[in-house]
């Protein structure tokens, strides 16, 4: 290995990357295959997996908040990501081991989701500030995460398809066991660790946060639009299911989805150099648009796979739109709660209630579900278009 290699794999970036790789190969299987452990192993309805689902999302404008305001005020920015991901294995062998009956799913289902939610959060802010200057940009970081994503899709239905679907209990707690291993030997201190927020700060900042009006407009757009993923994401496998697909067809063919969301982060200098990140997200909502229309007729064979591509649009593009807005916009004081915010919002009550609504109408409809979803990206497109007014930068125009 070259001396240049080796710099650059025992960089902040890399470390980072791998940690949050960990992570994506453990919610790349939970989030295919969980709804369906608790159709299949545990025998809950449509209705029922959608609460489970949905209540640590829709407790997220609460818990991701609480956990960013402690997370804020802690010397050592490590300790609350190891700390959570430790919790987060517990919960998780409860759940799986423990729980019986829906209100013990419930509540232990929300206990372990809301912990790995919190994770995600932290660590985009840590790739956003390693990548920030060095051989690593945040799109090829992203890139990386995405591809262990991939490979958790890919092996995942594999894995189901050879072993059952109850096979997902032994990834998901060795998953967590990589990330709470990574997290305590592969991170390095973060250079800005030492520079601690009072409390009476933090609070200052969320409340001129919420007042802000192109931040609102920002995360409740973005939020609408990533919320459309809902019923995707809970009811996917069991439609595909129900229609005669494998296992294994469904573990590759959310790998395509997530293969042209890499391909878009690794030439992402290509688009972004074209395009403004409120072009990309109003092209992430069109991309939404037409996707979740398409689904609701619930289409079979060779027609899923471009619907799939899509993905580089209705997830890919409105993410990174959002991540570039919020790091250019938002004053450094404000920056952690501003990506705490939204991924409470995108990743919590708006996702929440979606996947609460797609339960509901999965077990009323079916595929036509999608259709619901449509309605709420095109409202999130509709609400971005305001984000085409220039606003003032409040930092460099160099960072990030």
């Amino acid at each position: 290995m070259s001396a240049e290699t080796a710099s650059i794999f025992s960089s902040r970036a890399a470390r980072v990357t791998l940690v949050m790789s960990c992570l994506f190969a453990t919610t790349g299987v939970t989030l295919v295959f969980l709804p369906r452990w608790l159709e299949v192993e545990r025998g809950l309805s449509g209705a029922e997996i959608g609460a489970v689902l949905s209540l640590a999302q829709l407790a997220r404008i609460f818990t991701g908040p609480a956990i960013a305001f402690w997370a804020d005020g802690v010397a050592d920015r490590r300790t609350p990501f190891r700390l959570m991901a430790i919790a987060a294995i517990a919960a998780y062998a409860a759940f799986f081991l423990l729980a019986d009956g829906f209100w013990q799913l419930l509540a232990l289902g929300f206990l372990a989701l809301s912990l790995v939610q919190a994770l995600v959060p932290l660590i985009e802010a840590a790739t956003l500030r390693a990548t920030a200057s060095g051989k690593m940009n945040y799109g090829v970081a992203r890139g990386i995460g995405s591809v262990a994503f991939i490979f958790a899709n890919v092996a995942g239905g594999f894995v189901v398809a050879q072993f059952g679907v109850g096979a997902i209990v032994i990834w998901v707690l060795a998953g967590l066991a990589a990330v709470v291993v990574s997290s305590w030997t592969a991170l390095l201190p973060d250079p800005s660790s030492h520079q601690i927020v009072a409390s009476s700060d933090r609070f200052k900042a969320l409340i001129e946060l919420l007042r802000t009006r192109r931040f609102l407009i920002l995360i409740f757009a973005c939020g609408l639009i990533q919320s459309g993923h809902a019923f995707y994401y809970g009811f996917s496998v069991i439609v595909w299911r129900g229609q005669g697909v494998s296992a294994e067809t469904i573990g590759f063919l959310w790998a395509i989805g997530v293969a042209v969301e890499v391909a878009f982060l690794w030439t992402l200098g290509f688009f972004e150099r074209r395009f403004s990140p409120e072009t990309m997200i109003i092209a992430g909502a069109g991309g939404g648009v037409l996707r979740w229309i398409a689904m609701g007729f619930a289409p079979t064979g060779w027609a899923l796979w471009p619907l799939q591509a899509l993905h580089a649009l209705s997830f890919a593009a409105a993410h990174v739109g959002v991540m570039r807005l919020l790091h250019r916009d938002t004053p450094e004081a404000q920056a952690a709660m501003a990506q705490t915010l939204y991924a409470a919002l995108s990743g919590g009550i708006l996702i929440g209630a979606s996947t609460l609504l797609s339960g509901v109408l999965y077990d009323a409809v079916g595929a036509r579900g999608y259709w619901a979803m449509a309605l709420i990206v095109l409202a999130g497109g509709a609400l971005a278009l305001l984000l085409l007014n220039p606003a003032p930068r409040v930092k460099n125009a160099t960072q990030g």
